[in-house]
């Protein structure tokens, strides 16, 4: 079967809006794995997600199919640089929960790499429902399209991981949606966040991992921040309070009266520009 005919069924299977950009990786794949039911023909099975990442070389396709798993503490090796995991069917078809109480995600430790339309949660004390990287590890180039991610605590932790991309995602049912952290190589730099929803956080939708944590080259844009179902805003929308961090918060809204620093925690190396709230668009800094 033609690369041309695969990436038909893909995009048939997942959406084209979700898939576009994409289609080179599966040009340029070795391999093309399958966990699931009702497996495609032209692609490789694997009985489980563990299994299947295990066996991932660089530039691999995974694909899921549209069903809840419930696997736990899933990482993808750093040998497994540029690989691409694409869940099948509508959004939120796809999705991985583990079961047990203290069960972890998904972790990324390699270069390059991409989910597509993947639900991911964890136990209530897991310390994440993704990871991207470790206290070791800082992975480049990591992107994210159309994903859901969730769990009690921290849902998704960035580990000094430089040049992300998270774009229509969405944040959910957490403590904090997204959590940038330092290892002990670096702090997290070029962090494109777009086009993403962030709901029913208690403690901060994003969030540093301690007042002295810095990410430089912030750039959010185009998401919306809203309350919980209660209408209960959480602690903070944003918290990233040290004046080190550098980037730029643009066109975005927030479920808040007004831009006031309670809700909005920003250093002063963050330029605030055009955002909305209740009380209409806003081009003065949080205060």
């Amino acid at each position: 079967m033609s690369v041309t005919s695969i990436w038909g069924q893909l995009k048939l299977a997942a959406g084209a809006g979700i898939l576009n950009g994409l289609e080179a990786r599966l040009a340029y794949a070795q391999n093309i794995y399958f966990v699931g039911s009702n497996a495609p023909s032209f692609v490789q099975q694997q009985s489980t997600i563990a299994a299947a990442l295990a066996a991932l070389i660089p530039g691999d396709v995974l694909v899921l199919g549209p069903q809840e798993f419930q696997e736990a503490g899933l990482v993808l090796p750093a040998s497994a640089t540029d690989v691409t995991i694409i869940g099948m069917g509508p959004r939120g078809a796809c999705f991985n929960e583990p079961q047990v109480t203290t069960d972890e995600g998904l972790q990324i430790l390699a270069d390059g790499c991409a989910i597509v339309n993947v639900g991911l949660a964890k136990g209530a004390t897991g310390d994440f429902a993704l990871s991207v990287g470790s206290n070791t590890v800082s992975p480049d180039r990591f992107r994210a399209y159309g994903c859901k991610i969730e769990g009690d605590g921290v849902a998704a932790k960035l580990w000094g991981a430089g040049d992300v991309l998270i774009d229509d995602c969405e944040f959910c049912w957490c403590g904090t949606g997204i959590q940038l952290a330092a290892n002990g190589i670096g702090f997290n730099t070029q962090i494109y966040i777009r086009r993403s929803r962030f709901h029913d956080c208690v403690d901060a939708c994003i969030a540093h991992s301690a007042a002295s944590q810095v990410v430089n080259g912030l750039n959010l844009e185009d998401c919306s921040f809203e309350e919980d179902e209660a209408g209960t805003a959480p602690t903070d929308f944003i918290l990233l309070s040290d004046n080190g961090n550098t980037g730029v918060i643009h066109g975005n809204r927030f479920a808040t009266p007004t831009n006031a620093t309670g809700v909005l925690t920003i250093g002063t190396g963050i330029l605030w520009v055009a955002n909305a709230t209740e009380a209409g668009w806003s081009t003065a800094r949080p205060s």
